[in-house]
């Protein structure tokens, strides 16, 4: 059984044939996810402190093809590997800023880097977060509507500006894969014009959008009459030197890790207009060199812009969102800064947490790697929940019994079965809640509690559920039995 609160990936069916979903494919991975008991169970102890080859052989699983871990701790980087099937004969191990360095195509992770252009941007005062679409585009798009518009850099950079997942309606599967091969920049500016936003006008509440984060690069490229690429170049990967961090792959191509899904090899995806939110390839010690220079702040080679980067500008899923990077925890605790990528052979993780100065890319090239399970142990560790049991009427459980919404399409369901409060996702079997304190209650093989609200005449009216620095809440909509879900 897997719960997974709502809201917090945009879900999309990759591959019609397979029913497996991806959270967001070219998107993210949520640092609040409930997965199976069973396998977070056997991850908890991993820490951002574990051995990278540890991390690195439990996030590719039984999986085909290559997990590269790096880990920037105490200044020095350590890497660890995997592989499947394991090499003939025993790899040699991976060294710093190496050029034997395994290549992998990194995704959504490339939307950090469109985030930190615009940080530049604003730092050097050439560009504002609430300068428009309209403004921005003069000249270059036709008929847009004015709701389009009026979009702002802000909104763009925190998926709150009402922008639909792709251009045309496309949401996933084969259409979704070609309209990122296929689009150039007319074709971008074409469907620009015509583009529907998923409500009457922005902000709206957080929903990921790969067409939002293109645009956005598009127009910081047309502020400095060049290309996002070169941009990326100029402004990041030159100055770092980060040399394996590319578009065109050149004489570089036999780096590259070869890609899955599952059993299946696959292609590379190459992109034009969509390259802001998806195009980078990199490899660890490059993704560690800029996560490295992120951690050194503002008195670093990035300068204030890095800090920039970090700053929340809006809510996003039960937390909040920086410069196109997810914040989870809140200010004046600990905070983690991270983004996940998934294109059709590869699947990657970037981690922040500057209160310790660790840093963490996990790179593999295969899209169903299992890495989620180990975010979702590394999350327990940095929020930890109180998992004392505190004894509770059995009666009172009856309290706690119903439907608690948490958006349009998800909710959370509760009911008892033998002195046991269970609770489930939408559509999905049930896991036991462990009774920790007065409307307290967590999933101990994962870290995540629930807390209960109480209104009027003390009824239970709502909840909140915390896991991994974020919260969700939900309110109550139904009270009695729900209606029972499968076991999975």
């Amino acid at each position: 059984m897997r719960l997974l609160p709502p809201a917090l990936c945009h879900v999309r069916h990759l591959h019609q044939p397979h029913r497996r979903r991806l959270a967001a494919w070219l998107v993210l991975l949520p640092l609040v996810a409930l997965l199976a008991g069973n396998a977070a169970a056997q991850l908890q102890p991993l820490t951002l402190a574990s051995d990278p080859a540890v991390l690195a052989k439990a996030a590719l699983g039984a999986e085909r093809g290559t997990m590269v871990i790096g880990v920037l701790r105490n200044g020095k980087a350590a890497y660890g590997a995997a592989y499947n099937p394991e090499p003939p004969s025993t790899p040699r191990p991976l060294e710093p800023n190496s050029a034997e360095q395994p290549m992998f195509e990194i995704g959504s992770v490339t939307k950090v880097f469109t985030g930190l252009l615009l940080a530049q941007a604003v730092e050097r005062g050439d560009l504002k977060l609430d300068d428009t679409v309209g403004k921005l585009s003069a000249g270059k798009v036709e008929g847009l509507s004015p709701a389009v518009a009026a979009v702002t850099l802000r909104q763009l950079a925190t998926h709150t500006g009402c922008m639909p997942v792709m251009a045309d309606g496309v949401g996933g599967g084969p259409a979704l894969a070609e309209q990122f091969r296929t689009f150039d920049k007319p074709m971008f500016w074409a469907a620009l014009a015509r583009i529907k936003l998923t409500a009457a006008a922005a902000p709206c509440e957080g929903s990921y959008s790969n067409f939002g984060m293109a645009l956005l690069g598009l127009l910081l490229a047309e502020r400095y009459n060049t290309s996002w690429g070169e941009l990326v170049r100029a402004r990041i990967t030159e100055p770092l030197g980060m040399n394996d961090t590319v578009i065109p792959l050149g004489d570089k191509a036999s780096r590259m890790a070869p890609a899955f899904a599952g059993d299946r090899r696959q292609q590379l995806l190459d992109m034009q207009a969509y390259a802001p939110a998806s195009a980078l390839r990199s490899t660890a010690a490059d993704m560690l060199t800029f996560s490295r220079a992120i951690l050194a702040g503002a008195n670093g080679p990035l300068g204030p812009a890095a800090t920039r980067m970090l700053t929340p500008l809006a809510r996003y899923e039960g937390a909040e969102i920086g410069y196109a990077v997810m914040v989870r925890g809140t200010e004046g605790a600990r905070r983690t800064y991270y983004h996940a990528g998934v294109t059709e052979g590869y699947r990657t993780l970037w981690l922040l947490a500057p209160d310790t100065g660790e840093a963490m890319i996990m790179l593999s090239s295969n899209t169903r790697a299992p890495m989620q399970a180990v975010f979702l142990a590394i999350g327990k560790s940095r929020y930890p929940v109180p998992l004392v049991e505190v004894p509770v009427d059995a009666a009172r459980l009856e309290d706690y019994k119903g439907e608690f919404r948490v958006s349009k399409t998800k909710s959370l369901s509760f009911t008892v079965r033998g002195a046991k409060l269970l609770v489930r996702e939408t559509g999905r079997g049930y896991n036991a809640l462990l009774p920790t304190g007065n409307d307290r209650f967590a999933v101990a093989t994962i870290g995540a509690q629930f807390l209960f609200r109480r209104g009027e005449g003390n009824a239970v009216v709502g909840v909140t559920l915390s896991q991994g620095g974020s919260q969700l809440d939900a309110r109550r909509v139904g009270v009695g039995e729900p209606v029972a879900a499968p076991q999975e």
